[in-house]
């Protein structure tokens, strides 16, 4: 049977939520999702492919998923008021369109970037959307340290223990740190992540700027290839989804 790809986009808050991935008794955005397309689309049995995992907490502003349906259907701004109307507050599909059949959710993309948002003091508006730190930290010395991340190498360091990944290299194209007003936020791309890659370099790069290592100390902790060498994982609130490309899509 020949079937119709479509791609959604969409964004979420993941508080709520034990990750993306379906989960068989705890929430998850993909069940969240799914529920809401087999009731709009009318079809018993519907499941969809997500461009990653995001963990227990993580959000995402910028989100793709692919389905395949029997048949191609005209799916419009009205389909996508009636999946949004569906879905929780803290999930919002923004558009969707059809694709080849080859296109994939996660293996068609070619880069994806996280921001990571840390906020300098109490803030009920971004409770559980940032991760709340004090005292300052040494922007100068963390942007020093940023180098060491980019190109293509080794990343275990900063991979979750007992991952199954077969290689350990990404390519990180591009990392920043920035200030705020309310804090500092860090941004990343790269073509492919680690499990906790992002948190445990948000971590390293928190021991630096407190002060606790210099900044060579990224590129020591990248050269050891050893999850402890590294910092503890950042909380799951301050991090986002942010950027995903694919070939077939215009930035």
């Amino acid at each position: 049977m020949t079937m119709s790809r479509y791609f959604l986009e969409l964004a979420y808050n993941g508080s709520a939520y034990r990750g993306w991935q379906r989960q068989p008794s705890a929430p998850s955005v993909q069940a969240e999702v799914e529920r809401a397309l087999r009731f709009v689309l009318h079809v018993p049995e519907l499941f969809v492919v997500g461009c990653g995992r995001t963990d227990t907490g993580v959000h995402a502003t910028q989100y793709f998923l692919h389905f395949d349906l029997p048949e191609a259907r005209d799916l419009d701004e009205r389909f996508v008021h009636g999946v949004n109307s569906l879905l929780p507050e803290d999930i919002a599909v923004y558009r969707v369109f059809p694709v080849t059949d080859d296109a994939h959710a996660r293996f068609s993309a070619t880069e994806r970037g996280y921001v990571y948002l840390i906020n300098e003091r109490k803030d009920p508006f971004l409770a559980g959307r940032s991760y709340q730190l004090q005292p300052a930290l040494d922007l100068e010395a963390m942007t020093a340290a940023v180098p060491a991340l980019l190109g293509k190498q080794d990343f275990s360091s900063f991979c979750l223990a007992g991952s199954d990944t077969k290689t350990m290299l990404c390519d990180v194209r591009r990392a920043e740190w920035e200030r705020t007003e309310a804090g500092y936020r860090f941004t990343i791309r790269a073509d492919r992540y680690l499990r906790n890659m992002v948190r445990a370099i948000v971590g390293t790069f928190v021991r630096i700027g407190k002060g606790q290592h210099p900044p060579t100390h990224m590129a020591d902790v990248i050269a050891a290839r050893d999850r402890a060498a590294a910092g503890k994982s950042a909380p799951a609130r301050g991090l986002y989804l942010e950027h995903v490309s694919y070939p077939f899509l215009p930035e």
